[in-house]
């Protein structure tokens, strides 16, 4: 199990799946989209849209399905169809509000996602969280997205700290892969992963109620032995 870090300085937080369980709407939004497409919903795959940018999921499904509109086009829908979904709320992992209250007030904090800067804002502000962080990073900060490190890197450097004095938390292989990237210690938090979606090697927590505990655990006593 990664150990708590010594000198921790920041802690980046993905955003889908980790801060709140939003990727069941964002597929929602997407079978919504594929409908009005004229393609079949049932035909898109849960599992293989995780973790992966709105604006490469464009690209990909226009190739799969051989949709006429652009791929700029298709993303365009998809943030607005998602907008719409938006006021039906989101859960979240249990103990977050706890657990980023206690952070803020001792580390920097920020997101850092693949989603567009407004729909973050948007979904924080729809869960009233967004006092808890200081920036946030989207994916129109970055020429390069998840699994490219460039989005923590950024971060990084934002935060003007070293990669040893972060902490990522992640759900997606390809989030975690980023943080990997950057050099940046990560845990993995759990939410609709299939066994072959978790990576060797990466703890990976229940709830933020288990990872305040693994972070704020008390050091151990040495033996006087």
């Amino acid at each position: 199990m990664l150990k708590p870090i010594q000198e921790l300085k920041a802690i980046f937080f993905d955003l889908d799946n980790v801060l709140v369980f939003s990727e069941v709407m964002h597929f929602k939004a997407w079978q919504m989209v594929m409908h009005e497409l004229g393609v079949d919903p049932n035909l898109l795959d849960f599992q293989s849209l995780m973790g992966i940018s709105d604006s490469a999921q464009s690209v990909i499904l226009k190739e799969r399905f051989g949709i006429s509109e652009s791929a700029t086009t298709i993303w365009s829908m998809k943030r607005s169809t998602f907008a719409t979904l938006l006021p039906t709320g989101f859960s979240s992992p249990e103990g977050r509000n706890d657990f980023l209250e206690k952070a803020s007030q001792q580390y920097i904090t920020a997101v850092v996602s693949s989603s567009g800067n407004t729909v973050i804002q948007a979904v924080l502000n729809t869960q009233n969280i967004s006092s808890y962080f200081d920036f946030i990073i989207g994916h129109d900060d970055c020429e390069r997205h998840k699994p490219d490190p460039l989005p923590y890197l950024y971060a990084l450097e934002k935060a003007q700290i070293k990669a040893a004095q972060a902490l990522v938390i992640e759900d997606s292989p390809s989030g975690i892969t980023a943080a990997l990237n950057a050099q940046i210690p990560v845990i993995g938090i759990l939410k609709d992963q299939t066994p072959d979606q978790l990576l060797p090697n990466i703890t990976y927590f229940n709830s933020f109620t288990e990872i305040s505990h693994w972070l704020y655990q008390p050091p151990a006593i040495l033996s006087k032995d």
